[in-house]
């Protein structure tokens, strides 16, 4: 199993998302160069990340991870048909034969019809499965907290292609209030790439919350999470995502995010043995 990082693990540091922006932004070739220090085989690219897409940039992106000997899967989001056919176009120049989506509505909004909703993933998704087979992509949707394991694997089905599949991301079943073993069963089966994660369950004065932690802190049993992924995919890479929540300072934030890396790269390594 070779071991990756999705670049959202330092969301903070790249700082193009709304709840945090640091003094100096990391751009992917310093987080390349991170990848590589971690000891790490390669990583996904979350698409806030990319800040363009001219042939140029992109050339640069991919020479660069040849140059580091990494692999590179690119990520996107949204599931409408005239979008992803020009991100296949840019996952195919980036030569990745991975392209990782979710369908990205809130499941929770009363004005929100779950049913309406999966029947359009599925009609989009039909109308690119061609053009994915025709690039030799598979477009990994994952369970982004929309859907639940059974509607993705419906999902799926459905569209019945060797082409579309899921990006299984272990952490957010418990979003969907599922257990992450349980529904890692289900998807195991149609999974094409990971988000593999360890999640927190804290009690709060107005509820629970879900948090982002370092491998071996949160409430996942990881051990049993990997056996599945070892005997009921097809996978030979794991991909690390470790989202953590932003701390006022900006220092202690930026340090906090690249530690929890650090321990989880080391958790990964030493404890679960992904080598």
């Amino acid at each position: 199993m070779k071991l990756g990082l999705d670049s959202y693990s330092y969301h903070l540091a790249f700082g193009a998302h709304p709840d945090f922006t640091p003094s100096q932004k990391m751009d992917l070739f310093q987080f390349m160069d991170r990848v590589k220090e971690l000891g790490l085989d390669g990583f996904q690219i979350d698409p806030m990340h990319l800040v363009s897409q001219k042939d140029s940039y992109l050339r640069e992106i991919l020479a660069y991870s040849k140059e580091k000997n990494l692999f590179l899967e690119y990520g996107t989001m949204g599931i409408e048909a005239d979008w992803l056919m020009n991100e296949l176009d840019t996952c195919a120049k980036l030569e990745s034969t991975i392209l990782r989506t979710f369908i990205g509505f809130d499941r929770y909004d009363k004005k929100i019809n779950i049913h309406l909703e999966i029947e359009s993933a599925i009609e989009h998704l039909n109308k690119v499965k061609n053009r994915a087979a025709e690039l030799n992509i598979k477009i990994a949707i994952e369970n982004h907290g929309d859907v639940s394991s059974d509607e993705l694997v419906d999902i799926v089905e459905k569209v019945a292609s060797p082409n579309v599949g899921i990006c299984l991301d272990l952490g957010n079943a418990l979003v969907t209030f599922e257990d992450p073993l349980e529904a890692a069963k289900k998807m195991a089966p149609y999974t094409f790439t990971t988000h593999f994660k360890d999640y927190a369950i804290k009690m709060t004065n107005y509820g629970f919350k879900v948090c982002g932690a370092a491998l071996g802190n949160g409430n996942i049993d990881l051990r049993a999470a990997l056996k599945i992924l070892t005997e009921k995919t097809s996978l030979d890479k794991i991909i690390l995502e470790i989202p953590v929540e932003a701390e006022s300072e900006e220092q202690t934030a930026l340090k906090k995010e690249d530690t929890i890396v650090l321990k989880s790269v080391e958790y990964a390594r030493d404890m679960l043995n992904i080598r």
